[in-house]
């Protein structure tokens, strides 16, 4: 047997396993997250201080950054994920929007709800 060969093949074998595997979307939500919370992150991403602004709602919000690769890939410049629970200590439930940060209005592309501490999503309909 080709020592390169085995080598090469086991090289690449390690590489694909250590790679974060690409996520797709999420599953449609099965029920819908809180109107309310819905409604004021709505309101507060847009704001140039998103993170301030969702405070007057009783919001903790900040840039989330898809460490565990739940989420699509973010696409496009200026793309950003937010994402906002209640202040509530120890609430399971948050919003994650993708913004497009640079654009005027900061349109949202897609929603996403989690109810197990941004464990798992499923994605909203727009709203």
């Amino acid at each position: 047997m080709n020592v390169q060969l085995v080598k090469w093949s086991l090289a690449a074998a390690l590489l694909c396993a250590a790679a974060p595997a690409l996520a797709g979307d999420p599953p449609a939500c099965k029920t819908a997250p809180p109107e309310a919370l819905v409604r004021d992150f709505n309101i507060c991403v847009h704001a140039a201080d998103p993170t301030k602004a969702c405070l007057k709602y009783r919001l903790n919000a900040r840039v989330y950054d898809n460490a565990q690769g739940l989420l699509p890939p973010l696409g496009g410049i200026g793309a950003q994920y937010w994402r906002a629970s209640p202040a509530l200590l120890g609430s399971p439930q948050g919003l994650v929007y993708n913004v497009a940060v640079g654009a005027k209005g900061k349109p949202v592309a897609k929603r996403y709800f989690t109810d197990d501490n941004f464990k798992s999503f499923c994605q909203v309909a727009g709203k």
